[in-house]
């Protein structure tokens, strides 16, 4: 394999980090939200604030990570796809990643604009504050959160997706997919 089909270190760095965040955020998101608030049975309000205080700082990062992958690629390109992809999974390949880099914008944003709108501030590890300038009804906040999950969700099937397309070229047809982002 050519080292122009490899992705340069730091698309791999970017990549494999969102990828951790993305793994770690969802079932964090999902638990925290479970955690009821008190008088309610079950209630732990300090691991309910210290989770979404993470979830959200995490979650900013991610949003980084998305600028920094854009701006890898304008900069640096990306390599060719593997030539004995068939055009199925050229374009399914184009497809699960251009949804993907849509919703690493899209949940984190939709998680950091009704937080400032509503139930501010936003810190990013407990310290710098990210709060957004605008302010809005409980009733807006709720729906962008629902795209937030959705968004969340959709993003958590396509990892899955990615991982097991990315297992399958490494394990099943042994081709050279696998190693382009691995290294």
């Amino acid at each position: 394999m050519a080292q122009s089909d490899v992705y340069s270190t730091p698309h791999r760095i970017v990549h494999w980090l969102t990828a951790a965040l993305i793994i770690g955020l969802v079932p964090v998101g999902l638990f925290m939200a479970s955690i009821p608030y008190p008088p309610n049975p079950g209630a732990n309000p300090a691991l309910k604030d210290s989770l979404y205080e993470w979830h959200k700082s995490f979650g900013l990062i991610v949003l980084l990570l998305a600028i920094a992958r854009v701006a890898l690629k304008v900069s640096q390109g990306t390599p060719p796809p593997e030539a004995s992809l068939t055009r199925f999974q050229r374009a399914a390949s184009a497809a699960v990643h251009h949804l993907l880099y849509l919703l690493i914008f899209l949940v984190p944003f939709t998680g950091w604009l009704p937080t400032s709108m509503c139930y501010g501030p936003v810190n990013l590890f407990w310290t710098i504050d990210v709060t957004l300038p605008f302010r809005g009804a409980e009733a807006t906040c709720t729906a962008i959160y629902k795209v937030h999950l959705g968004g969340a969700l959709l993003m958590s099937a396509l990892v899955l997706v990615h991982i097991g397309a990315a297992l399958m070229h490494l394990v099943v047809i042994k081709d050279g997919v696998f190693r382009r982002m691995w290294g």
